[in-house]
């Protein structure tokens, strides 16, 4: 079976620029409550279904696609488990920012487990 086609080798700006992207937005919402970071979640959302091709292939939405991308990455990366997408794998409690490492992130997974449930 061939390998998988790396989505991001098509795109080598957005493969490099992406993780200081999501790094930056990460700082940004450390401070906002579970209930703002869904809402910034469902705007990103809805940003990135109506202008995710001009980020892909140009477009006048491309600033505001790949910022409500790296938002929406940085959200994720809260979760437990992290986030991966296109092959690069964020999670808060690891550290990890912009890795190869695949999701589920197994040290966030056992760092979530780790903690005392409120």
């Amino acid at each position: 079976m061939p390998p998988a086609h790396d989505p991001l080798a098509d795109h080598p700006l957005l493969e490099a620029m992406l993780p200081v992207a999501v790094l930056t937005a990460l700082e940004e919402i450390s401070h906002l409550t579970t209930t703002e970071r869904q809402r910034l979640a469902a705007e990103a959302a809805t940003t990135i279904g109506s202008h995710g091709d001009d980020l892909m292939f140009g477009g006048k939405h491309t600033a505001a696609a790949f910022a409500a991308l790296a938002r929406a990455l940085a959200v994720l990366a809260h979760q437990p488990g992290g986030v991966t997408f296109a092959g690069l794998h964020w999670c808060v409690g690891s550290r990890h920012h912009g890795t190869r490492e695949q999701a589920p992130c197994a040290a966030e997974l056992a760092r979530e487990a780790s903690q005392p449930t409120s």
